[in-house]
């Protein structure tokens, strides 16, 4: 099971790929909420921050990868939206 675990991570990692990619290349961000991103942040930090207390490799290892990803795509929205935008990159 623990090979289905790291599976899993592999795959899920590999989400964050295409956008940040696509933000890398095009610099646009117009379509992404900030708001969003940070939430999903917040989340991966909390399950870092427990799968650390309860010593699950996996969920580690995934979830420090995910902060990491996540802080990326958050710098690049911050970095490549209009000034003076608010917190959603979004249009409404």
């Amino acid at each position: 099971m623990q090979v289905l675990g790291w599976i899993a991570l592999g795959l899920v990692q590999t989400f964050y790929l295409p956008q940040t990619i696509k933000i890398i290349r095009t610099k646009e961000v117009a379509g992404l909420s900030l708001s969003s991103w940070v939430i999903l942040w917040l989340g991966l930090l909390f399950y870092l921050v427990y799968s650390i207390y309860v010593g699950n490799m996996v969920f580690t290892v995934g979830n420090a990868a995910g902060v990491f990803q996540s802080t990326l795509v958050i710098g690049l929205v911050l970095r490549y939206r209009p000034r003076g935008q608010a917190m959603s990159a979004g249009k409404h």
